[in-house]
């Protein structure tokens, strides 16, 4: 949330001269419009006869939404926007003496009306508070259910209004929204005090919440439940996504229409539960793929995403690849994710490759810059086997930090590019398979469920050494979430040949490829490991072999020891990338 600026020191007063774009929360007018929608006046308190009209149950169903909600006694809840307490009274009695109802509103006469209501039918656990047009005055920590029926269209402040109410919630809160169907036509209500599915799920998502249900069995209304979300750069981009693919397979098309771009059209849905894998596009939108399909998700103007059907075919990125070119942390001088990010951003990468350490924050710093995290590395050291028990499982807390890796990785591009040590035991030594393997399946399990990829990364001198060693681990735990990232510097590193053919070997299992400049005579790494612009090894026929075996993975620069500014030497290889791949260009046509 954006809060007021402070005042400014004499050193910053030159920063402060810098145009910027003024709050429009920081007014008491607030916005006139959020997100493409325009916000609709509230209601007066002398309207207040309308809240308890003898129809409203048979138009809203009260009684039914209260069912829906099931508030357990002893629960916490706001009814935010209570006016004269038609949804507080029920609300009040679910929870019982045990529990607690804020009524919260913006004008008084409404709090005396619930006052006076509450009274009457001997109610004692409700307490009214008045709120202001930012500020719902919630306590911090307090509410297991904050309920808002027909009230988020009218916020002025729905950006501070709703970081309030994510700060009030209890661990496990969450926030129901009630609002008219726009979609219906019949629904006899002004157009601006109704919202589709679309825009809450929109709205919603930009104030850090997710969708967790949907109720549509009122009359009128949706009844929507969200809960807050870790941080998520592109969390209004994957609700949008799940959103039309939920209202694709419901039965009502008029729901999914908002949620396209004009004239896309969406067929044969998809479970609106399968995982979404986001990743950067063209012109600023974001890839989707979800069971196979892929969608394309487009901003426009007033920030709102809309969802279209994308073809499978492989667009030509700026650099002129069609594949995911990441700058590896090895290589980007270390300091702040932020910075990192940044800076192979500006450089035209397709983001980062980073470490299991600050992984989370990696890949916001990517998605916020709109880059994609490509991988986390990590190596796994397994004990040395026990004679007596060669065969026994490996440990968990070996394989913890690999299974929180993968969850982070959920919902990204990014895959784990995995190495495997053991204690004690040299390259291929067979006394490690066992262990190896078991603990592979393991993770295989957990990389399932998060939907990520696992790639083998053979490294010089390691149990696991050579692309031929990742290629058996790989081809006998037989799952299409493993596979192999073929290393050049640790192929030319250990000999293993002609880097062409053993690309060609894995490539039923190929899932990432790590390259950069290298003598190919050399046998250190300062020699082995350059910028892409040096070394006498001819990176050509590779990348054409990467071509002709169909790869489109995501393709690693390795920067391990590269001396220089990190800055200086991820510039020289992309001009280099882009000369490869504009050289190779006038041969695909």
């Amino acid at each position: 949330m954006r809060l007021p600026r402070p005042i400014l020191p004499f050193a910053a007063l030159a920063l402060s001269l810098v145009p910027r774009a003024q709050d429009p929360e920081a007014s008491p007018e607030g916005r006139t419009h959020y997100l493409g929608r325009a916000i609709a006046q509230t209601m007066h308190w002398t309207g207040a006869g309308w809240l308890l009209r003898a129809t409203r149950e048979a138009e809203e169903n009260g009684a039914l939404l209260q069912r829906w909600l099931a508030v357990a006694p002893g629960q916490t809840v706001a009814d935010l926007g209570c006016g004269n307490g038609y949804h507080t009274l029920p609300l009040a009695r679910a929870a019982g003496p045990t529990g607690r109802v804020f009524g919260v509103e913006l004008q008084p006469q409404y709090l005396t009306m619930l006052q006076q209501r509450t009274t009457a039918a001997g109610l004692t656990n409700v307490l009214g508070i008045a709120a202001t047009l930012d500020d719902p005055k919630l306590p911090v920590g307090s509410c297991d259910l904050v309920l808002m029926v027909d009230v988020y269209h009218e916020l002025s402040h729905p950006v501070r209004v709703m970081q309030r109410v994510r700060e009030a919630l209890r661990s496990g809160g969450r926030v129901v929204l009630v609002e008219f169907r726009a979609e219906d036509p019949e629904v006899p209500i002004k157009p601006e005090h109704t919202m589709t599915k679309a825009q809450m799920r929109r709205e919603l998502a930009s104030h850090g919440f997710r969708c967790t249900d949907e109720f549509d069995a009122l009359p009128w209304q949706h009844a929507m439940a969200f809960v807050p979300a870790p941080d998520d750069a592109r969390l209004a981009a994957r609700e949008t996504l799940r959103g039309a693919l939920a209202a694709a397979a419901g039965d009502d098309p008029r729901v999914l229409v908002p949620f396209l771009a004009d004239g896309a059209k969406l067929s044969a849905p998809l479970d609106a539960q399968a995982p979404i894998v986001l990743r950067r596009g063209l012109d600023d939108s974001l890839a989707a793929e979800v069971a196979g399909r892929n969608f394309v998700l487009r901003t426009d103007a007033a920030g709102r995403i809309f969802v279209a059907p994308a073809a499978a075919a492989p667009w030509r990125r700026p650099h002129g690849s069609t594949r995911a070119f990441y700058a590896m942390h090895t290589g980007t001088g270390g300091g702040p994710v932020a910075d990192q990010a940044s800076m192979v951003g500006e450089l035209g990468f397709d983001g980062l490759a980073h470490g299991l350490d600050e992984l989370a924050a990696a890949r916001l710093a990517c998605e916020q810059r709109g880059l994609d995290l490509g991988s986390a590395y990590a190596v796994l050291t397994l004990p040395a086997p026990a004679a007596a028990a060669p065969d026994a499982a490996v440990p968990s807390p070996w394989l913890e930090p690999l299974r929180r890796a993968l969850a982070e990785l959920a919902g990204c591009p990014g895959q784990l590019w995995l190495a495997l040590r053991h204690e004690g035991l040299a390259p291929r030594d067979p006394r490690g398979e066992a262990a190896a393997l078991a603990a592979l399946r393991s993770l295989v399990a957990e990389a399932r469920v998060h939907n990520v990829a696992i790639a083998l990364y053979p490294h010089h001198d390691f149990w696991l050494e050579t692309s031929d060693d990742a290629l058996r681990l790989a081809a006998a735990v037989d799952a299409p979430q493993l596979g192999v990232c073929f290393n050049l510097c640790h192929h030319l590193r250990t000999g293993s040949g002609d880097p062409v053919a053993a690309l060609r070997r894995v490539a039923p299992r190929l899932l990432a490829v790590t390259v950069h400049g290298a003598d190919a005579a050399g046998r250190d790494w300062s020699t082995l490991i350059r910028p892409l612009d040096t070394g006498d090894f001819d990176l050509r026929p590779l990348l054409a072999a990467l071509d002709e075996i169909g790869f489109a993975g995501p393709v690693g620069l390795q920067g391990f020891g590269v001396p220089g500014p990190a800055r200086d030497h991820l510039t020289r290889s992309m001009a280099a990338w882009r000369s490869l791949h504009a050289a190779a260009e006038p041969a695909r046509r």
